[in-house]
């Protein structure tokens, strides 16, 4: 009992910063600094796989579990609570007084909920432009982006729909593909969300093993001089066949000149993981960068060991049935908790020269 009012206490102190500190300053300052200074010129990445951001009205797909009838009675009162936890993590993930600038979300409906985390919380006063993927998902699970348009012009964005060589669709999320210019830079960024273990590991992996092939093509036919970034949710490790070996992305930095696409997530990372699973914690949240962006001569380049897995003890909770702790999650099977998602944001840096 005193673990949960010391956790929401926590919470609500970090409430408290963020509504009064976006209520006395002036307009045009930003949210909160809560992360140590790095060199100036930074474009701030960040990731989360934010766990079933379900608007509460009724689709034409298969969502009805998220609706104010079901049985995890998901209404009003819980959608905007979901929206302002969101917030606040985003405040987490915040960067020498500036929110990310390029901020990659999965388990997301719809455009109506990226319009309402971006129009009806305090990030209203960051003008986020956004952009959501038109998959196939049944449930209609997407992947969106938010970002600074500010600091980034939108050149073009689109979906791609993952196929097997043979020219058939693979059961999984669709692929969230933009272009932007940044100064002199176009940078070209993918939010993607590979297929679940569930089923098992073994029967899943063939269809992972498919989207990174697939995914390798379209990187391909984009061109390897182009800076490029891959955010996702792979539901895989570095390590794994599927990242390391298919989509070609290496973790060993002395590697770099041998490798077109480089990891910045490692198994080695300081913090276990990112998601928690059985007890077992997880590296399945993965930043990619090309390799003329992680160490270009000019423009945007990646900010060394800048990668980190945001493991606020706001976002933690004790781990109840194993060890430990585990990510506070908005629910915990189809018991209503409160928290913020089942996975923890992971963020990376970009300088320029």
């Amino acid at each position: 009992m005193r673990n949960r009012q010391m956790r929401v206490l926590k919470i609500n102190s970090l409430l408290i910063i963020s509504l009064t500190t976006a209520l006395v300053l002036p307009a045009g300052d930003k949210i909160p600094e809560n992360k140590p200074d790095r060199p100036g010129n930074v474009l701030q990445l960040m990731f989360y796989n934010v766990e079933n951001l379900f608007d509460t009205l009724d689709s034409n797909l298969d969502d009805d579990e998220f609706l104010p009838s079901s049985p995890r009675k998901w209404d009003s009162y819980k959608y905007y609570r979901k929206l302002d936890n969101i917030f606040k993590v985003i405040v987490l993930c915040s960067n020498d007084m500036e929110a990310p600038d390029l901020i990659g979300l999965c388990e997301v409906e719809s455009p109506v909920v990226l319009r309402d985390l971006c129009d009806k919380t305090y990030l209203s006063r960051e003008a986020y432009g956004y952009k959501i993927s038109a998959g196939r998902d049944e449930r209609g699970i997407n992947t969106a982006l938010l970002y600074r348009k500010e600091k980034l012009s939108l050149l073009m964005a689109e979906s791609w729909c993952p196929l097997n060589e043979d020219g058939t669709f693979i059961n999984t999320r669709a692929i969230l593909y933009a272009s932007f210019k940044y100064d002199n830079d176009t940078i070209d960024v993918m939010i993607c969300h590979w297929p679940s273990r569930r089923g098992g590991t073994i029967p899943s992996d063939n269809r992972r093993k498919a989207v990174a092939s697939y995914m390798r093509s379209k990187i391909d036919s984009i061109g390897r001089n182009r800076k490029i970034i891959i955010m996702g949710d792979f539901n895989d490790e570095p390590s794994s066949e599927s990242i390391h070996d298919m989509l070609g992305a290496e973790t060993k930095i002395n590697n770099v000149k041998g490798n077109y696409l480089i990891n910045t997530a490692r198994n080695d990372s300081p913090w276990a993981g990112s998601y928690k699973y059985q007890g077992t914690w997880c590296h399945f949240d993965q930043i990619i960068l090309s390799a003329p962006l992680y160490e270009s001569d000019s423009g945007l380049y990646y900010l060394r060991n800048s990668f980190r897995i945001v493991n606020n003890e706001v976002l933690l909770t004790d781990d109840t049935s194993y060890r430990g702790l585990r990510p506070f999650s908005t629910w915990w099977g189809y018991e209503y908790a409160g928290g913020f998602s089942d996975h923890l944001p992971v963020i990376a840096g970009l300088c320029a020269r």
